[in-house]
């Protein structure tokens, strides 16, 4: 699991940021948490305050250190924040938890594909700790005989090429890449539908559906979500088309019929029934855009018993805000440079009992 995170310089992120997914004490909703980190997390804040930089930053890694689909260039414009200095680098640290293993992995970049120098310590003992321009270099000596450093430059990640290498695998720094590796990052918003991580080619909703053969389970889940449509797929030159039928037998492409709301439920349940026996972290940005503040609420349900992968949501909808869903440990707000959870935002004692979502809207919590 991801225990924390920080980058620095990055797009709008000036100072170092960091995301503490450390769980505190609390006796409720405890299947939110696992071996005391935060695994279902919901982030807030005002427009701007950087909760989409957020999940762009943390999915670095995956195109930093695997071959899956990275982020698409267009929301990494500006890669270096733009009110430091030309020569300044880009900072990204991950600390990892692996039942008693804890590995962190830093590296810094000049620019997007230009790494600077890269960073590895496993329980506290440093494995790699390479820079590409100074020479200061330290490879661990079990692994230095093996390794080819005149094969690299700045464009290739040392710590990718040990995963790589049978010979020079370190089963923490495996397990860390094979995490990153099964990382989904997706988006649905009013430009399209984006994603990230997970898999290297693309497949599309609807052979998606076809292929898992659980059309039906897609209609109770519609169903559930207050959307009731009869669906059918049929074959059309060889692609397949999600058809919704009507009370007098008409049909019409599911597309074509259905609300952005009903897409963005569509695009949920795709990943639900291709990815989530899968991946090992999740972050979905404005999870619930075009979504009733009940179909919100049942996306966040199912997440919550979904314990095989650690999740971050992001969000405006304050009504998610409450005890009977989230934890004050699990709810973060995005100031601008900081990410706080309400628990360390206020000096009040938080108890199940509070209503967060009014605390909030009062001023209670300074992040």
């Amino acid at each position: 699991m991801l225990k924390r995170f920080e980058v620095e310089n990055f797009k709008g992120f000036e100072k170092r940021l960091v995301f503490d997914f450390t769980a505190k004490d609390y006796k409720f909703n405890e299947m939110l948490q696992q071996n005391g980190i935060v695994n279902k997390a919901i982030v807030y804040g005002k427009n701007g305050t950087g909760k989409s930089s957020l999940g762009i930053a943390v999915f670095d890694i995956v195109s930093h250190l695997t071959d899956r689909r990275g982020i698409d260039p267009i929301y990494k414009q500006n890669y270096k924040n733009l009110n430091t200095s030309a020569d300044s680098n880009v900072f990204f640290k991950y600390v990892f938890k692996f039942e008693n293993d804890e590995v962190e992995y830093e590296y810094e970049k000049s620019a997007l594909e230009s790494l600077v120098s890269e960073k590895v310590t496993v329980n506290g003992k440093t494995i790699v700790d390479y820079s590409f321009f100074t020479g200061m270099r330290y490879i661990d000596k079990d692994i230095e005989p093996n390794l080819r450093l005149d094969l690299f430059d700045n464009k290739m990640s040392i710590v990718k090429y040990m995963y790589r290498n049978v010979s020079l695998q370190v089963p923490q720094i495996s397990r860390m890449a094979e995490f990153c590796n099964n990382m989904l990052w997706y988006r649905s918003l009013s430009e399209g539908n984006n994603y990230a991580g997970f898999t290297n080619g693309t497949t599309s909703l609807q052979e998606g559906l076809y292929a898992s053969g659980k059309i039906k389970e897609f209609e109770r889940f519609l169903h559930e979500n207050g959307v009731d449509y009869r669906l059918k797929i049929v074959e059309f030159n060889g692609v397949h088309k999600l058809m919704a039928v009507f009370n007098d037998g008409r049909e019409a492409t599911f597309e074509s019929v259905a609300s952005t709301g009903t897409m963005a439920l569509y695009l949920f349940f795709f990943w639900k029934i291709t990815a989530f026996d899968k991946i090992k972290f999740l972050f979905i940005d404005e999870f619930d855009a075009f979504l009733h503040y009940e179909a919100s609420e049942n996306l966040v349900m199912l997440l919550n018993k979904e314990m095989g992968f650690q999740t971050v949501l992001t969000t405006h909808n304050t009504d998610l805000m409450t005890n009977k869903l989230t934890r004050p440990d699990c709810c973060f707000i995005m100031t601008d440079g900081r990410i706080t959870c309400l628990r360390d935002a206020t000096d009040r004692e938080l108890r199940e009992g509070h209503n967060l979502e009014k605390l909030y809207k009062g001023g209670e919590f300074n992040a």
